[in-house]
């Protein structure tokens, strides 16, 4: 692959540092430029019930509310192509009141975990994602690149655990859970059969703060 078709993606150490940073969910930079692929990914979009001004900028006939969800969720939906309808000449016509899933995605993670994804509705992002590439200033950045790499290794080792509550396999997910996890999985943390059982309880109680963080964001 030639040098100019890569995009920096910064140092990881830095980088991973602010994806575990609460205060740094509201928005996440990312050096886009004119890439919208994101934007033609996905099925639908979550909105919460606490993001009166996104949904009110929507039209009503893109909206689906989510029955039985207790979080009052709606979900705005995209076309058979998996195009938000909110995507108008390559950008996003709500961008100041777009939805907080779209505001805190980063697709830079789906790279950190090395889910990259060229197949189908995800070729696009698929694309974007291999382009680009960390920098690693010091050694403890590259053992905690490996370490979200078996992170993700874990996760689809142990489907049964975490589907069974509800938790997707989608790449973008399983790469934002695997960095949430990643420390569970540094070299100095002994590994045998019964920390394997010890990890998946670990990894689930952070996942849901998590969880519940991401409802907090303002």
């Amino acid at each position: 692959m030639a040098d100019e078709l890569l995009y920096d993606a910064g140092d990881f150490g830095p980088w991973l540092k602010s994806k575990l940073d609460p205060s740094t969910l509201a928005n996440a930079v990312v050096a886009c430029g004119d890439c919208s692929a994101c934007c033609s990914t996905f099925d639908a979009i979550p909105i919460g019930r606490d993001e009166p001004a996104t949904l009110a900028a929507i039209p009503v006939e893109f909206l689906q509310r989510v029955e039985n969800q207790a979080t009052g969720t709606t979900l705005l939906l995209t076309s058979e192509t998996h195009v938000c309808p909110m995507l108008r000449d390559g950008a996003c016509s709500i961008y100041d009141v777009r939805p907080r899933a779209c505001r805190i995605f980063d697709c830079r993670t789906m790279a950190a975990a090395d889910l990259v994804d060229k197949e189908g509705r995800h070729a696009a992002m698929g694309e974007r994602v291999d382009k680009w590439v960390f920098s690693y200033e010091t050694d403890d950045d590259r053992a905690r690149q490996l370490a979200v790499l078996d992170a993700v290794e874990f996760i689809y080792r142990h489907p049964t655990a975490f589907r069974s509550r509800g938790f997707s396999y989608e790449p973008s997910w399983t790469a934002t859970q695997a960095i949430r996890i990643h420390e569970l999985f540094l070299p100095e943390r002994e590994k045998n059969q019964e920390t394997e059982i010890a990890l998946i309880s670990e990894a689930i109680a952070i996942m849901r703060r998590w969880a519940d963080i991401e409802h907090r964001v303002d």
